[in-house]
């Protein structure tokens, strides 16, 4: 049922690269991620109960290590950056002049 992934790092960054919807979702990524885990989940028959079952006994990758290997995939390679992270920065210049006049 659980396929064994090698490395969460290597299948985030794949998944940043080829599906940018997961780029500026990290829930989406987490399903995503699991999904490699537990091809079953993509089943609309699946039960809810199963999946918490198996999520609380640590069957899946823990969603603050997905979230740690987008972060740092982002880091290394700026082009799987979100559309947010670029809509971010582009109003960081009007915050500092507002923050400037605080």
């Amino acid at each position: 049922m659980f396929r064994e992934i090698k490395s969460v790092k290597d299948v985030v960054e794949r998944l940043l690269f080829e599906q940018p919807a997961t780029r500026d979702n990290d829930r989406l990524l987490m399903f995503k991620v699991w999904a490699e885990q537990n091809p079953s989940l993509r089943n609309p028959f699946y039960r809810l109960f199963k999946f918490a079952d198996d999520f609380i006994k640590g069957r899946y990758y823990d969603p603050e290590s997905i979230r740690r290997s987008r972060q740092k995939a982002q880091e290394k390679y700026p082009e799987l950056r979100g559309e947010k992270y670029w809509e971010r920065h582009k109003e960081e210049v009007v915050v500092r002049e507002n923050v400037k006049f605080l």
